[in-house]
């Protein structure tokens, strides 16, 4: 159907005007992007100007991703990371806490709530990697705190239907690489963050929160017991701070970050939104899937039932790499990589380095089909000769 064929990497580069960024954060931009307008640098983020730019940002951002109505959505710094923060330090502590624990950034977030927060009742849920976390055993009594995608292995949940509508705790959500990229129930969760480099290729730096009213009710009802950096606080004596959803953040954005992500947004809406970007990953992932059923060099490295459609990871099957040792693996990787960079073929595939090796491609919606047929063959050739050109017998990188 998609017609991938074995040619030669600089004979696919020569012919076509391809995007060959292929990392999972900060993602490629769209076809066709050139830098922003500039009309706001050097003007104030809150100026009458300023201020504007942002509210359309929330407002377009809202609509696009078909947030409700009752919902808040802001603006903070930090990305993703800053995002989650600013939930974890004001929504936590009113009663006990399940953790999934799983993926990277499912144990960074866990690592908050155990021995930053100090929170004494905590259940940590956990799998083997790549895999999700069992979801039977949740108590939604207790808040919850997960990632919707794991970005580091490319495991992500399909749907939130095993989340209970009739919850008294709060669903805390890590959604960076899911938002703009799967079809998320926002009335599942309470507390989302996601960042702006990923998903439609926005700039690095900014984060968005969004809250449902049963998350504003616990900020109105609730004040944690501990100190809040003011980077993060986003209500203070049980008041919400309802003017960082209206466009004034907490400390000074970059007008440039937010001017490109405005218009990642205007393109969003120009192709179809967000069914649109859901349609460009589906089709992708099934592009990747059949390339994948063709050949026996690759595989999925995440069981079908866990595995993104927006994150494409991979494990060599070659028993000559399979008896490598860890250190070996990544250094193998890595000369992978290094071929394809070097020929301007693909660039920073590589899997995240604090998980087990693998390589890691994003096929999200700034990514085109072409772009993945003509790379594929590509990154297998790039396999073959590290395969041909390494003695295993002594094999040391």
């Amino acid at each position: 159907m998609f017609d991938i064929q074995r040619k030669p990497s600089h004979e696919l580069n020569t012919k076509h005007k391809l995007n060959v960024n292929f990392a999972s954060g900060p993602c490629a931009k769209r076809k066709g992007w050139i830098p922003p307008a500039q009309k706001l640098l050097g003007r104030s983020h809150r100026s009458q100007d300023g201020l504007e730019k942002i509210r359309q940002t929330i407002q377009l951002m809202k609509k696009i991703l078909q947030i409700p109505d009752d919902y808040l959505v802001g603006i903070v710094s930090g990305s993703n990371t800053g995002a989650m923060e600013t939930l974890l330090w004001n929504l936590l502590g009113e009663r006990g806490v399940d953790t999934f624990s799983s993926c990277n950034f499912g144990k960074a977030w866990t690592h908050d709530v155990v021995d930053e927060l100090c929170i004494k009742d905590v259940r940590v849920f956990t799998n083997s990697f790549p895999n999700l976390c069992d979801t039977r055993d949740v108590d939604f009594n207790r808040d919850l705190v997960f990632c919707w995608t794991s970005t580091t292995s490319g495991a992500s949940f399909h749907n939130a239907d095993w989340i209970k509508s009739d919850r008294d705790g709060l669903t805390i959500c890590d959604a960076t690489s899911a938002v703009f990229c799967c079809d998320i129930d926002w009335t599942k969760l309470d507390a989302t963050a996601f960042s702006w480099q990923k998903g439609i290729g926005g700039e690095a730096g900014l984060g968005t929160i969004v809250l449902s009213p049963r998350a504003i009710a616990r900020l109105e009802s609730y004040q944690p017991s501990w100190a809040i950096p003011r980077i993060f606080k986003v209500a203070s004596n049980k008041k919400v701070n309802f003017d960082i959803f209206k466009g004034c953040t907490i400390n000074t954005p970059s007008m440039l970050c937010i001017e490109d992500f405005y218009e990642a947004l205007i393109w969003t809406e120009s192709i179809g939104g967000l069914q649109a970007l859901l349609k460009k990953v589906e089709d992708n992932y099934h592009c990747v899937q059949e390339w994948i059923s063709n050949q026996n060099l690759f595989s999925f490295l995440v069981r079908e039932s866990d595995r993104a459609h927006h994150i494409a990871c991979f494990d060599i099957t070659d028993v000559r790499y399979k008896t490598l040792s860890v250190s070996e693996k990544w250094s193998f990787l890595k000369k992978v990589v290094a071929i394809c960079d070097k020929d301007g073929t693909g660039h920073d595939f590589l899997g995240h380095i604090a998980t087990e090796p693998h390589l890691r491609m994003w096929i999200g919606p700034t990514i085109d089909v072409e772009d993945i047929v003509h790379f594929l063959p590509c990154m297998e050739q790039a396999c073959k000769k590290v395969l041909d050109d390494t003695k295993y017998a002594n094999c040391r990188f």
